[in-house]
């Protein structure tokens, strides 16, 4: 699963000199070539414990054993992922692939980063790829500054919303997303996240 960034987002994130490093704790590990993504690890590490912690109270649970493999600049991302330059992460199974942390965290993205895709690794397998993302921006905060107007998307079908979603279109893919938190919202405040989880 994915996640939307602005493209501003890593302007100017090239890599700096380093080489590869590997940090674990507990069961997730995370992997990085950027000497800057260093001191973000602390961050990385506490943001991913919250989430632990904040799915097993709505009845998830993360895999035995994650990785973050944190890209040295967007091109690499890109390469990696096959995701434009600018999505902030893209998780696959156990693989959480990510922009530069040093990157994300100067934009104040790393933490909700963290959590969107922990939540990704830990949901129910067949969720619908709209009710998916609305969940996990829900799940890592990053709803919370969305704007209060109305998407344009109200009245499209759940598939074609979840469509759109995967198309990545720079130019309707933040209301896309926006669309999918909004029928998210709606359907956790009349059956809670246990029953909308299946849990």
């Amino acid at each position: 699963m994915r996640r939307w960034a602005l493209l501003v987002l890593l302007a100017g994130a090239f890599p700096s000199a380093g080489t590869a490093a590997e940090v674990r704790r507990g069961h997730l590990s995370v992997a990085y070539t950027d000497t800057r993504d260093r001191a973000e690890l602390s961050a990385v590490f506490l943001a991913w414990q919250g989430a632990v912690r904040d799915l097993r109270a709505i009845g998830l649970s993360v895999p035995a054993a994650v990785r973050i493999e944190a890209a040295s600049s967007a091109a690499t991302f890109a390469a990696r992922t096959g995701e434009p330059a600018g999505i902030a992460a893209s998780t696959r199974g156990r693989v959480i692939h990510t922009q530069r942390l040093s990157a994300l965290g100067a934009r104040g993205l790393l933490s909700v980063t963290v959590r969107h895709e922990a939540f990704h690794t830990a949901q129910p397998a067949g969720l619908a790829r709209w009710l998916a993302e609305g969940l996990a921006r829900i799940f890592s905060g990053e709803a919370r500054s969305d704007p209060p107007t109305p998407t344009g998307l109200e009245g499209v079908p759940d598939a074609v919303l979840s469509a759109q979603l995967l198309l990545r279109d720079p130019a309707r893919l933040g209301a896309a997303y926006h669309e999918a938190t909004r029928r998210a919202r709606v359907l956790l405040a009349k059956r809670g996240w246990r029953v909308v989880l299946g849990r």
